[in-house]
Parts: C-alpha cells; structure tokens; sequence
C-alpha cells in the first residue's frame, strides 16, 4: 500500500513537471462565488434540479442505450425507435417497481450519449436519470473527437453541458465522467482529469473515473487531481472491484475517496478475477472498517446493448449482470444481508451516499 508520504512525494513530483497546468490562484473559490444561489442539496437530473433527498435508491454506474438515436445500428426486431422507446419504458418501470429510484447513466458525448432519449424514459418510466458530461479516453477510431485538447478547453466543454445544456437543449449534465484505459494515465488523459477537476471546481458537480483498478490505477489519478485541488469527496473511482486488495481499497478511503463497486458480478464467471465471493467480502470488510459512506453499488450494465454489433454484443452478453439491472437488489443486497451487513449500512450505501454525492454543492 502507497504510505501518506509516498503519496505526498508523487505529488509533489507531478505538480513540478505539470507546473504549466496549474490553474490561476483564486479561480474556483471566485467560480463557487459566482454560482447561482439555491443549488446547494439540489441534484441535476435530466429533468431538471431535484432535491437531492428525493434521490432515493440509486444505480451510480450505469448505460441506459448506446446511440439509440442511431437508426441505422437498430435491429429490426425492434422496430425502429417508437417500439425502441417502449421496450426501454417497459424495462425501467420492472426496475423501479424493485425499488430504484435514480439511474446515473454515464455515457459520455465520445460514445454516442443521447439526452433526448434519456429525458423521454425517464419521463414516461417515472425514473429519476442523471446524464454526465466527460470524456472516454477509449471509444472506437469510428466515433467523434474531442471537442478540445487542451485542459481550459476541454473544462469550458464539460462547463457548458452542465451550466448551459448538452446537445442544444436544456438538459444539464449532473455529475462528470472520466474513462482511463489502464494503470498509467497517457498526456491527454491527464488533461482530461485536470479539466474534469477545473469544471467540477467551477460548478460542484461531482467526478466519477473509470478505473483500472487491478493495477491500482485511483492511485495515479488521485495524485493529479489533488494536484489540482480537487476534494477527494467529490470523486468515486469506478470499476474498483476489480481488484481484491483490501489495502489499496484503504488507502483510497482513508484519503477520503468513494470506491464504485459496480462489476461484482463479473466475478460470477471463470474468466474474471477476483472472484464474486472476494468481491462481496472486500464490501464487508470495508463496512466493518467504518467506510460504508465511501461505497457505491451498481452494475455498470448496458440496456440498449442490443444495438451494438454482433461480435461486441456477444461481449457485454457475457460481462452484463444476469439480471441486468436488477441484480443489485435481487442478489447483491441479499447476498450482503446475508453475511452481516446491516439495513442501515445497505441505506447508507445505497440512498445517503448518493444523495450527498450527487448534491450540487
């Protein structure tokens, strides 16, 4: 486990060779001044400020559709975007009827988000989504570019979708997603983390990241975006069950970071490691240790997989939770139960966590 020093020491060492990055003294305390008033316990949905009380139990990791506005991709068998809509209604109302009241859909603009889509399901379903803004640093050579390469940029991007609206509507992005390939963090990834820190500064949005956390990748991560300022409250370093190691779990939390458990049920197969059974016991044992406001449940599952081509459907086939996205609470929760942990910690992880995440602040 990286000690306090160690970690001190990388920062220090990236802040000197990043020192052209470092943002003006005094730029995010005179943004949080210049915010509009009333935000502060408001979550922003895509169907606008919510009282983040109202959140209830929330999938913090998950894809509702990739591109369902893409006509071309849709099998037939779904009839074109009508019956689309109708089939993603029918399926979120079961989800919600099992006791979800929010779904943080985190697929960025890089990766065909479409917020249209998201509004219209969430209206019809009676479903609470937040939608991100972000930055995937992996989609394929087919998808668009990044809109800037540089961190002011990029941050005026990811500003603009949660100040102003994304795609030329009023639908505003509520928390900020950042996807990093592996364990070290390439240039333009750095300017993606710096420009996520800048923008969530600037607007108290929160920062989830996709991690690899097998190679205790949050470790890297955090030394840039505390190098920035960022509190380590308002970041959730995602996928972090991948990795089994309790102690590099700790050293996260310690720091004051939230951990997205959210692939537990890869572990179910042969061909993903750790196993279910590691998974579920590294929640526990972070519980026990008196994190359980630093843990985040969810399936990181993808409803419109469907759309995607045969040969990457035949993977998210493989690695999607059987119950798609109820397997949270048709066996996570119980499995937790099951081995000691309390109602009052599932609430703590499941509705508290995300009501203070996701509040503006």
């Amino acid at each position: 486990m990286t000690s306090r020093r160690e970690f001190l020491k990388q920062t220090a060492a990236t802040a000197i060779a990043a020192a052209t990055f470092r943002p003006l003294v005094g730029a995010s305390e005179a943004a949080a001044a210049n915010r509009p008033p009333g935000r502060d316990g408001m979550a922003q949905t895509v169907l606008g400020p919510l009282d983040a009380s109202k959140l209830g139990l929330t999938l913090t990791h998950e894809h509702i559709a990739d591109a369902p506005y893409d006509l071309k991709k849709w099998p037939k068998t779904w009839g074109g975007s009508a019956e689309f809509v109708a089939k993603a209604v029918e399926a979120l109302k079961v989800v919600q009827t099992a006791g979800v009241s929010t779904i943080v859909d985190l697929t960025t603009y890089d990766v065909w988000r479409d917020v249209r889509f998201l509004e219209q399901v969430s209206r019809e379903s009676g479903l609470n989504m937040i939608a991100c803004t972000g930055q995937r640093f992996f989609p394929p050579k087919s998808r668009v570019s990044m809109p800037a390469r540089t961190i002011e940029g990029l941050s005026e991007f990811f500003k603009k979708e949660i100040d102003q609206g994304i795609d030329g509507t009023s639908v505003k992005a509520g928390v900020i997603k950042i996807g990093i390939v592996s364990k070290d963090v390439t240039a333009l990834e750095e300017i993606g983390l710096r420009a996520a820190a800048r923008a969530s500064k600037a607007t108290g949005v929160p920062i989830r990241t996709h991690t690899d956390a097998a190679n205790r990748a949050a470790e890297n991560h955090a030394v840039i975006l505390e190098d920035e300022g960022i509190s380590p409250a308002r970041v959730s370093f995602d996928h972090s069950d991948d990795s089994g190691d309790i102690d590099y779990f700790l050293g996260l939390v310690r720091r004051g970071y939230s951990l997205g458990m959210d692939h537990v049920h890869r572990g179910l197969s042969s061909d993903f490691k750790p196993t279910y059974e590691r998974r579920v016991e590294c929640i526990k044992l972070l519980v026990d240790a008196g994190f359980a406001g630093k843990i985040f449940l969810s399936q990181d599952s993808e409803f419109g997989g469907s759309l995607l081509p045969e040969s990457a459907k035949e993977w998210r086939d493989k690695i999607d939770p059987p119950d798609g996205m109820l397997f949270e609470t048709r066996e996570l929760i119980p499995h937790l139960k099951q081995i000691g942990v309390s109602d009052r910690d599932i609430h703590t992880i499941t509705v508290e966590n995300p009501r203070r995440f996701f509040s503006l602040s």
